[in-house]
């Protein structure tokens, strides 16, 4: 029996159980297989190793990588006879290393993949495919490990070679050579030769490149990897492609995740761009939006404020009245957290009449409830109970707008102030707690953070002249304490 007709019958099967979500079926059955040719063919036999080998590449799909290795090795174990082909060793022993390393036991790993790599150069040659197989893994290994020149190495080889043949894999290759390039301080483009690609290679390179940088890279360093891509795109398919769009959103989303407000605001613009240029109305307002956020959440109110009248005039031409009072909503808060009241009443009680045009009940209790509130603190105390009255009778009466909104309206009914200046002390110290707690003793000897507008002033005074990475820490802290009262803070603007 063939080591072919032996273990691709179970091979499939099993794979069908992964995808049914069967994992430890899958395991048996790969367990069970690899016995039975035991049995008929013996432990040093060429069946044995195979279904070996298809056991590994199931645990890999089960990411179990570090049982799959043993199987691999066990099967790179088993000797070539001679005078027979040793492809199925050099590809055992390839994904003996890429176990290895997906074990995160990258000395091993690697020392797997250049045996691979010294075999399949004497059995292909250094310009076959088979070859340049061998090259990406190790490749990537020695970037983890921190060998940059091997890393290079490897990859400048490999790349010629798929380039020639057309291979797809010249995208994946294109992407880790960009992480090489980085992690080894180049100062010139990342992606170079792109030019030199068709256009669904480099869409490839762009798609791999996002999910790569995503894995152990440095914030920083990360963002600055997607900025290459994302002018390298531009340049290449034009800045209204889908690929150098979805790498300027994806640069935003990154920038927003640092905390970094002005890189955020510069990537939006081109998303904006591109999708005004392309008469995408609903992408465009989206983007218009989450720009506004940016902006307020940059402390730039002014520029926030008349982007949200942007919003406004652009959700009006759209003409859906759910789009209209949702734009309008957020403007009115907007305009609450920057200490404008009677504009954000005004802005609000558009909205409202925009949310009754529309379908969505829960727009429309959380508008009438922001609205009614607004109302109260400027103390317009019967218009405030009927717009609290409205959202009520529609919202969800366990949601957190709804629970505010029946506070305020009990405090109105009651005479009573509604207890927004006391949430907005218990916010303060919230925050003042949250970056003096974790901060180095001795070091502040002042610090007071107070709301203002949409965001809040901090005073702080040091002791001492704090060192690089105590100023970087303390940056870090005020960034998460903001962070983690923003969500109160506008819930209180409401």
């Amino acid at each position: 029996m063939s080591a072919s007709s032996t273990s691709t019958g179970p091979l499939d099967e099993a794979l069908t159980l992964l995808r049914d979500g069967r994992v430890m079926d899958a395991e048996q059955l790969m367990k069970r297989t690899v016995g039975e040719v035991a049995e008929e063919h013996g432990e040093d036999s060429a069946a044995w190793a195979s279904a070996q080998s298809d056991m590994g590449n199931v645990l890999l799909r089960a990411a179990q990588p570090a049982w799959a290795a043993e199987c691999f090795r066990a099967a790179a174990a088993v000797p070539v006879p001679p005078g027979e082909d040793p492809q199925r060793l050099l590809g055992y022993q390839l994904n003996l290393g890429i176990a290895l390393a997906l074990s995160d036991r990258l000395d091993e790993g690697a020392e797997a993949l250049r045996e691979s790599r010294a075999g399949r150069l004497a059995f292909y040659g250094r310009e076959h495919l088979g070859y340049a197989y061998g090259l990406e893994p190790l490749a990537d290994v020695q970037l983890r490990l921190g060998d940059l020149a091997g890393a290079l190495e490897a990859i400048e080889e490999a790349l010629p070679i798929l380039q020639r043949a057309g291979h797809e894999r010249v995208a994946s290759a294109v992407a880790l050579r960009g992480l090489i390039l980085q992690a080894g301080g180049h100062t010139g483009p990342l992606f170079p030769g792109l030019a030199d690609l068709p256009d669904h290679i480099v869409e490839r390179v762009a798609t791999i490149a996002t999910v790569r940088v995503r894995q152990g890279v440095d914030p920083s360093a990360a963002h600055l990897f997607v900025a290459h891509l994302a002018n390298a795109l531009r340049d290449r398919l034009g800045p209204d492609h889908p690929a150098t769009v979805a790498a300027f959103s994806a640069l935003a989303d990154q920038a927003r995740d640092r905390g970094d407000q002005v890189a955020r605001s510069a990537a939006l613009r081109r998303v904006l761009a591109a999708y005004d240029r392309q008469d995408r109305a609903e992408d465009a307002l989206s983007t218009v939006l989450d720009l506004a956020e940016a902006l307020r959440d940059g402390g730039d109110t002014e520029k926030c404020l008349l982007t949200y009248e942007d919003a406004a005039a652009r959700a009006r031409r759209i003409g859906r009245a759910d789009r209209v009072g949702q734009v309008l909503f957020d403007w009115g808060i907007a305009l609450q957290e920057a200490g404008r009241p009677s504009p954000a009443a005004a802005r609000l009680g558009e909205a409202v009449a925009a949310a009754r045009r529309g379908d969505d009940p829960e727009l429309l209790g959380h508008t009438a409830a922001a609205y009614g509130i607004c109302l109260q603190h400027l103390g317009r105390s019967e218009e405030a109970r009927e717009a609290l009255d409205e959202g009520l009778s529609v919202m969800d009466p366990r949601a957190d707008a709804a629970l505010a909104a029946r506070a305020h309206l009990t405090a109105l009914l009651d005479g009573q102030e509604c207890g927004c200046t006391t949430l907005r002390s218990t916010l303060e110290q919230a925050y003042t707690y949250h970056v003096v707690s974790r901060m180095p003793a001795g070091l502040l000897s002042r610090f007071d953070a107070r709301m203002a507008g949409n965001g809040f002033t901090i005073d702080v005074e040091f002791q001492r002249r704090p060192t690089e990475d105590e100023l970087r820490h303390f940056n870090e802290l005020v960034q998460e304490a903001h962070a983690e009262v923003a969500r109160e803070s506008r819930q209180l603007a409401t």
